[in-house]
């Protein structure tokens, strides 16, 4: 598999799509903290969907080519009859490419048409976040919260303690409860 197209699939899914991903989901969580209202979820949907669909069409099809050996860094494969047959591969992941670049421009507009329009938030915390930024109230004010600071009493994944779906960070620990930290 070394230098075949299977290096470069492998290598993009995992490396590239997974951490976009994950940015992508640090956006939508955080985005009605920073905004105060939430981004569309239809677009959001399509956004997501989308993305993974394009990203499994261009990249799937390439661990093919590479366990078939195709190489990497040629930029016809016209010229090869062992890969000739790759041609119409080739251009399938291309449209999917294209089409990729086009969906990302929905979370772009996604993005900027909620910070006008997007359903605002009306609670505190919308996720049952554990961690403080949730606890910060929902209007913006300088320095964050008003009054004292929270002090931290818990782990920020204290999630089903006793019997509790979740509790957030600063709330202080019962008599006898025992904290993780």
């Amino acid at each position: 598999m070394h230098d075949t197209y299977f290096v470069v699939a492998h290598f993009h899914i995992v490396m590239g799509v997974a951490a976009f991903f994950g940015m992508f989901a640090g956006v939508y969580h955080w985005y009605p903290k920073l905004f105060g209202r939430f981004m569309n979820e239809t677009l959001g949907k399509i956004h997501f969907w989308g993305t993974l669909i394009c990203s499994y069409a261009i990249f799937w099809p390439m661990h093919y080519m590479g366990m078939a050996g195709v190489p990497r860094r040629y930029y016809s494969f016209d010229t090869f009859d062992a890969f000739r047959h790759f041609t119409e591969l080739n251009k399938f992941i291309t449209i999917f490419a294209i089409i990729a670049f086009f969906i990302q421009l929905v979370f772009v507009i996604n993005f900027f048409y909620s910070i006008w329009h997007g359903k605002k938030m009306k609670t505190q915390n919308p996720w049952d976040a554990n961690t403080l930024e949730w606890t910060t109230p929902i209007e913006h004010i300088h320095g964050n919260w008003p009054g004292n600071l929270p002090v931290v009493h818990r782990w920020a994944y204290d999630y089903n303690k006793d019997d509790r779906e979740f509790v957030q960070q600063h709330i202080p620990l019962n008599e006898g409860e025992v904290g993780d930290h």
